[in-house]
């Protein structure tokens, strides 16, 4: 497919943001971070910002937004993504890796399973962030939940099986892991040599894009 963000890019652009994260947002000499800013609230706006240059549907993308679900407390997934008619097709959860839950993350998966078959083709409002304005909307019948996971690294041995189970066994939920090889936040190297190190996984890439796009 044809990109105008290629993967390449938005895997260039994490590596950047892992390389911000590691030096003070405000700069004095004499002061040094030791662990690094966390680059989430990033990562959500750079990944919005690759599905939209490749969707070609308008859509408005609303990026860590609270949602209240039927019987259930209030969710926040990463992205939402809703149509201009109101109807919201897709929500998106992205994970730089799974280094939090080494269990696995099917259980995660299948829990999200239950709570979008719960709502599909009910109505929701919710309030953006810049104004506190009411949006509303319905979540589609066909409504799907998004894991994005982007490396396998420091992801811990279930990744694969996990991945496979997901496919083969939930309806709503679709898990992705998009890269291999090199962690995006690995030391040592310029951010050419982690590029070419990194194994980006194109065609998981596409099976993402290509759900969202019909």
């Amino acid at each position: 497919m044809k990109f105008k963000m290629t993967p390449k890019e938005y895997f260039r652009k994490i590596i950047e943001l892992y390389e911000k994260s590691r030096i003070p947002q405000f700069y004095n000499p004499n002061i040094q971070r030791g662990r690094s800013a966390s680059i989430s609230s990033e990562l959500e706006d750079l990944t919005a910002l690759f599905i939209a240059l490749n969707n070609p549907n308008q859509c408005n993308y609303f990026i860590d937004q609270p949602m209240k679900f039927l019987g259930s407390t209030t969710k926040y997934p990463d992205i939402v993504i809703q149509k201009t008619d109101g109807v919201i097709d897709h929500l998106i959860d992205v994970k730089t890796d799974l280094g939090w839950n080494r269990n696995g993350i099917y259980a995660f998966c299948d829990k999200w399973e239950k709570a979008i078959a719960a709502v599909k083709g009910k109505e929701t409002s919710f309030k953006r962030g810049l104004d506190k304005k009411i949006v509303n909307g319905v979540f589609s019948e066909n409504l799907k939940y998004h894991v994005l996971v982007i490396t396998r690294r420091n992801s811990g041995k279930q990744i694969d099986k996990d991945h496979s189970r997901v496919m083969k066994e939930l309806k709503n939920v679709y898990l992705y892991v998009l890269s291999g090889g090199l962690h995006p936040n690995e030391y040592g190297l310029t951010a050419d040599e982690k590029l070419e190190s990194i194994q980006i996984e194109n065609s998981e890439i596409e099976r993402f894009l290509r759900s969202i796009i019909h």
